[in-house]
C-alpha cells in the first residue's frame, strides 16, 4: 500500500516505505445449442496455440502532481498510455480469460495485456475507470481490506491516499470496467506504524510457529475474500502480495483457497502455457510510471523477437 500523507513530513517517511519496499425453451430445443457450443469451444481450443504471452501492467496511484514517485501517474499520461494500446491493437484481458485459456484453451485476443492496479486508491476511480471504459479496456485492482473505503490509516488516525469503497466500485465492477481481487486484508503493514504486530507483507514474523502463521494467513485471506463476495458476489480468483513478497507455504495455501493467479512486483513478460496452470503463479508485472510515454510503453511490453 502506498501511502501519502496530507502532513508533509509524515507523509514523505511513509510514503516511502510503502512506495519502495496488489462477469426454458424446451428440453428439446436446449440439448442441441448446448451441443453446438461445446463443439465451438473445443475447436477454438483445438486452434489456439499451445503458449501466449501475456504483459502485466502494474499501477497504484494517480494525481495531477507525481511528484517523482515511481508510483504515481498523473491521468494525463494514463490517459495517453491507454490510448496507445488501443491504437497498437491491445485487448485487456480478465482474470477468467487468463484461467480459461490455461485450463480449456480458449484463445486470448491476439495481443492481450492485463492491467492491474493495486491497493484500491480513490484515485482508480476518479482518473483511471473513465479512461479504460472510453478506450474499451479493463482492469483488476486489488484492494487491501482493511483500508477499503477509509482516509485514514486503521485507527491510528493517520491521514493516507483516500481508498475507495466497494459501494462505489460496484458501479463499475458492473460495467465490466473493473474487477476487484484480494491484497490482503490487513498485511500490507508499515513499519513505523504497525510497531507491535509488524510483519513484512504476508511472511512470517521470525518467532512465529508454522501453524500460527498458517492460521494467520489463512484468517486474513478469508476476511478479505468474503468482504469481496459479499460486495461483488465472487470469490477471488487473483491475489497480489503485498511488495512482491511471497513463499512456498503462501502459494500453496491459495492455491488450496482456490486463488488461481498471483502476481509479484519482478518486472517480465509471462508465458501462458495450455494445460500448465504452474505458470499462472508468481507472475511478473511491468510497474508503470510517469515518465513512460505511450510509444515506450508499447516498447516495453511487447512480444519478445517482434
Amino acid at each position: 500500500m502506498q501511502l501519502h500523507f496530507r502532513k508533509k513530513s509524515l507523509l514523505r517517511r511513509l510514503a516511502a516505505v510503502m512506495l519502495s519496499a496488489c462477469l426454458l425453451t424446451g428440453l428439446a430445443q436446449a440439448a442441441p445449442a448446448e451441443a453446438s457450443s461445446e463443439t465451438t469451444t473445443a475447436a477454438a481450443a483445438q486452434t489456439s496455440p499451445a503458449t501466449d504471452y501475456l504483459p502485466v501492467l502494474m499501477y497504484h496511484h494517480f494525481d495531477e502532481e507525481p511528484g517523482g514517485s515511481t508510483m504515481v501517474v498523473s491521468p494525463e499520461r494514463f490517459a495517453e498510455q491507454m490510448a496507445a494500446l488501443k491504437q497498437a491493437g491491445y485487448t485487456a484481458v480478465t482474470p477468467e480469460q487468463i484461467v480459461d485459456y490455461v485450463d480449456n484453451g480458449i484463445p486470448l485476443p491476439e495481443k492481450p495485456v492485463w492491467i492491474s492496479m493495486d491497493d484500491g486508491y480513490q484515485s482508480n476511480l476518479t482518473y483511471a475507470a473513465p479512461v479504460l471504459q472510453k478506450n474499451g479496456l479493463n482492469a483488476t485492482i486489488y484492494c487491501i481490506g482493511v483500508s477499503v473505503g477509509k482516509s485514514t490509516y486503521k485507527d491510528f488516525g493517520v491521514p493516507i491516499i483516500p481508498h475507495f469503497s466497494y459501494e462505489e466500485a460496484k458501479k463499475w465492477v458492473d460495467a465490466g470496467v473493473i474487477n476487484i481481487q484480494n491484497h490482503t486484508y490487513d498485511m500490507h503493514n508499515v513499519s513505523g506504524l504497525d510497531v507491535d504486530g509488524y510483519r513484512r507483507g504476508v511472511l512470517p514474523r521470525p518467532d512465529e510457529s508454522l501453524d500460527s502463521y498458517m492460521t494467520t494467513f489463512r484468517n486474513d485471506f478469508h476476511k478479505a475474500n468474503d468482504a469481496i463476495h459479499a460486495a461483488f458476489g465472487y470469490d477471488t480468483l487473483a491475489f497480489a502480495y503485498p511488495f512482491g513478497l511471497h513463499n512456498a507455504v503462501t502459494e500453496g495455501m491459495l492455491q488450496t483457497m482456490g486463488v488461481r493467479l498471483t502476481v509479484t512486483i519482478r518486472e517480465g513478460i509471462n508465458t501462458l502455457v495450455k494445460g500448465d496452470p504452474s505458470c499462472l503463479y508468481s507472475m511478473t508485472r511491468f510497474n508503470i510510471t510517469d515518465d513512460v510515454t505511450g510509444a515506450q510503453l508499447l516498447e516495453k511490453i511487447k512480444e519478445p523477437g517482434k
